[in-house]
């Protein structure tokens, strides 16, 4: 028995001993889990205040906590906050032009919302281009494939028992892309290094500048800092070291507005940045509620024709503004209270100048802000972008960027024919001031070669000022471009000073007309617009005018506005409609650089004055002392000149009229007339004289032996400084005859003829070649001719290319055969022509013999 108990015993315990091995891992482990558990338990019952407690609190529309220790950010939000829309605008307070982020950029202005999932918050960006009827039962299915997007999502890590108000890291949100795309996407078809390109984010390089909060807004201004160990192109003059740039970027979180703003529809008659939405619910052709960008205006006498308003548009002049120019920036702003007088206001828009003491920044959102700046490389002259709320198409701020560099003479033109369509993609880009820039340059030249004194400078920097600032404000407060409108007055009328200083030099300031010089022997009339113009006038009426209560009533009165606009004092055509750039556009009228109602005549003039100016060049800028540097620039000057006036008269061949008034509207013509076949005619033969004939271009030798550039070190170390004429020459050649015998206008120039036009391709390229070819059929070619005719020749061999078939179309293809077959018959006859002129000879049968054999 005591052996039996011993055994037993003994069994026991090799049972308890083998449980405990094996289980004992297990305990431990079961005990660690629960460890991390109560450890991850204990640390999310932390309150928000000991979350905080070595934080500085900031308060306004949304809370934040900065911790003062490694600068990190906590914010707070409410529980009344949650599923509530807000708007996120974006805008950089400073930055680097080559990737588009410079100081006063405006961005993107968007609807988002906060939602609560379980234990995070997500960011939600809201899609607000669409809307459904709340009466209709498709509104049910309103979110049905529109996606909402989650910018990011981030775990709540303390709960207030009492408020439910959540606590947030928010560095992952703020400190990464992750609420805008800061780094541009690359390109696909650019060569690589061929532009500058930002690098990594360094999220450790990040750092806040700025937390700055209001009842209505948050603003967090942040660093992004972005690294390239390794850059191959180190971009411009502005960028330190290529492998450490940094933007700084201002995220603005905005209180959506609680007011009785009504929204105003787009009418395509007038131009008026908009937000477009698409009724899904409606049957119409054109289901359009696109909502026009505006101001809430309120008169403060409703019943009163004319009234104040309960808040005025206020624009602040910024403490950099240069002195001399703050009573002109001033009186271009205010001139736009004339135009406001027609909706029915007084003293709409208000001009306070900053302190230089002042204790808020230029770029606080609360505040529209007239703002200067003298950059390296400057992006525009001026700049006036506005945000406002997606749901109501209403101006929240504005902001006026102006650069310094443009009235001065500091920018030169090493590069006479860059494109500058091709510098930025922005959706309500402004190329004013930089058009504006030339259009001073050339007024410069022209007074100095004339012999005028200085006060005629001071004039034309006066005058341009008011303009360029006249036209900047008047994108803040809505209106697109208007290129037609400066076909306002004859050739006569706009050299009259006391008619455009009441009226208008151009019927709005929203166009980009060149610089209005007169000829010789007429007297000097204004050089540039200088207050808003009968279009402008009725834009602002249609816009702000205030609103009847009875809906059929108010569309009965915003209908009998628009009907004005077959008036050709009220003709719009915006940055769409243009044909500044080869191909582009249809309607010669929507047209940069031109005046008057005939821009023909008026280019011609132009081109007749810088001729003129040419001749005494040299005398003119022969300062002893000096290097020959300005006497460079205005021979580019006035050559840059002449090639724009050639630009305008191109655009009117294969040309076609453009009207949208309403079908039944007085005074309205068919939507399409193509130009008259006089006009064409015209055009091609302005042209042959002033840019294809043998005399067209006629250099005096003592200019072009002094046009030298000043040494700056090794700058010209690249390329010879020697001028190169025919390189300048052919380019502006090569820019009309991108216009000339662009596919768009071949094919426009027989599809027009079912509907009018009368000028046909086949006479067009006949036209043509005769002007490149018969003026010096019996003689000797000159070298400007002879790259002139060799170009022209390889475009026709370029058109007649069977793989070309589907860009250029049967028709101009036949023709460029035809045309390159008369040229054979052109270049023939040889007897008593120098060798230089039977060797370009040659070479041109070479070229279209084997192009005709090739066929």
């Amino acid at each position: 028995m005591l052996l039996l108990n011993h055994f037993v015993n003994r069994l026991y315990f090799t049972i308890y001993f083998i449980a405990t091995i094996v289980l004992t891992p297990l305990s431990a482990q079961q005990t660690n889990d629960t460890t991390i558990v109560k450890i991850d338990s204990t640390d999310t019952k932390k309150t928000i205040s000991e979350l905080t407690q070595s934080s500085l609190k900031i308060e306004g529309l949304f809370t934040f906590f900065q911790d003062t220790v490694d600068g990190s950010v906590q914010m707070l939000i409410e529980k009344n906050q949650l599923n509530k829309e807000y708007i996120h605008f974006v805008h950089t307070l400073d930055g680097v032009v080559d990737v588009g982020h410079f100081r006063g950029a405006y961005k993107t202005s968007k609807i988002f919302e906060i939602r609560k999932y379980f234990n995070r918050l997500e960011f939600v960006s809201i899609n607000t281009a669409y809307y459904f009827d709340p009466n209709n039962p498709l509104s049910r299915a309103e979110t049905a494939n529109i996606n909402a997007a989650v910018l990011t999502a981030l775990e709540i890590t303390a709960i207030d028992e009492k408020t439910g108000a959540m606590l947030l890291k928010v560095d992952d949100m703020f400190l990464s892309e992750n609420l805008y795309q800061i780094k541009p996407a690359p390109n696909p078809n650019a060569k690589p290094g061929a532009r500058f390109t930002l690098g990594s984010l360094n999220k450790k390089k990040c750092q806040y500048i700025a937390l700055n909060n209001y009842p209505l807004n948050s603003d967090v201004v942040i660093k992004y800092v972005y690294d390239n160990p390794i850059p191959t192109n180190r971009g411009g003059p502005g960028i330190t070291d290529p492998r450490a740039v940094h933007m700084v970027i201002q995220h603005s979180f905005i209180a959506v507005p609680k007011n009785n703003y009504d929204p105003r529809y787009d009418d395509p008659r007038v131009g008026y940045f908009m937000t477009q939405v698409t009724d899904l619910t409606s049957t119409s052709n054109v289901p359009y509620r696109d909502l026009i960008h505006r101001w809430n205006l309120v008169k403060k006498k409703p019943s009163a024709p004319i009234s104040e308003p309960v808040e005025p548009i206020v624009f602040w002049i910024e403490n950099t503004t240069p002195t001399e120019f703050r009573p002109a920036v001033k009186e271009g702003v205010l001139r736009w209270n004339r135009a406001y007088r027609a909706a029915g206001f007084k003293n709409a828009i208000v001009v306070k100048t900053q302190p230089n003491d002042a204790e808020w920044d230029a770029g606080d959102i609360r505040y529209n802000v007239l703002r200067w700046t003298s950059s390296p490389r400057p992006p525009f002259g001026g700049y006036g972008p506005s945000f406002v709320n997606p749901r109501s198409g209403q101006i929240l701020g504005a902001d006026i960027m102006l650069e310094f560099v443009y009235f001065t003479n500091r920018v030169k033109y090493d590069k006479l024919y860059e494109d500058i369509y091709e510098k930025q993609d922005w959706a309500e880009h402004c190329f004013a001031g930089e058009y504006l820039y030339q259009a001073n340059q050339f007024g410069f030249t022209s007074a100095t070669i004339s012999g005028y004194s200085e006060e005629v400078k001071k004039r034309i920097i006066h005058e341009s000022l008011i303009r360029l600032v006249l036209h900047e404000v008047g994108h803040t407060l809505g209106l697109n471009h208007n290129f037609k409108s400066s076909y306002l007055h004859n050739n006569e009328i706009v050299h009259k000073k006391g008619i455009t200083e009441e009226m208008g030099l151009t019927s709005s300031v929203m166009e980009y007309p060149g610089i209005n010089i007169a000829p010789p022997k007429i007297e000097q009339g204004e050089y540039y617009t200088t207050t808003p113009g009968p279009y402008d006038v009725w834009a602002i009426e249609f816009g702000y005018s205030t609103a009847l209560e009875n809906n059929e009533l108010e569309e009965s009165r915003l209908n009998t506005i628009l009907s004005r606009s077959t008036s050709p004092n009220l003709a719009f055509g915006n940055d769409a409609d243009d044909m500044r750039a080869p191909g582009k556009g249809i309607d010669p009228q929507a047209m940069i650089y031109d005046m008057s109602s005939d821009p023909i005549s008026y280019a011609s003039e132009r081109i007749e004055l810088s001729k003129y100016l040419l001749d005494d060049l040299v005398v003119k800028y022969s300062d002893r002392g000096t290097s020959y540097q300005a006497l460079r620039d205005a021979f580019a000057i006035l050559l840059r000149e002449r090639s724009n006036a050639c630009a305008v008269i191109s655009r009117h061949i294969g040309g076609v009229y453009v009207d949208r008034a309403y079908i039944g509207q007085r005074d309205s013509n068919t939507p399409f007339r193509a130009v008259p076949y006089n006009e064409q005619k015209r055009a091609i033969n302005a042209l042959g004289a002033y840019l294809f004939s043998p005399k067209a271009f006629n250099f005096s030798q003592p200019t072009l032996m002094r046009l030298q550039p000043q040494r700056r070190g090794f700058n010209h170390m690249s390329q010879t400084e020697d001028p190169k004429i025919h390189d300048l020459v052919m380019g502006m050649q090569k820019n009309v005859l991108n216009q000339l015998l662009h596919q768009n206008v071949l094919k426009r120039l027989t599809d027009s003829r079912l509907y009018g036009n009368k000028y046909s391709l086949d006479e067009f390229m006949s036209d043509l070649t005769t002007t490149i070819y018969k003026d010096d059929m019996r003689g000797d070619v000159n070298t400007f001719r002879q790259n002139l005719q060799t170009e022209y020749t390889q475009r026709l061999i370029n058109i007649m290319m069977p793989e070309k078939t589907d860009i250029y179309g049967h028709h101009a293809q036949a023709t460029a055969l035809k045309n390159l077959n008369d040229i054979k018959n052109f270049i023939r006859k040889q007897t008593g022509v120098s060798s230089a002129t039977q060797t370009h000879r040659m070479y041109i049968d070479h070229l279209v013999q084997k192009a005709l054999d090739s066929e």
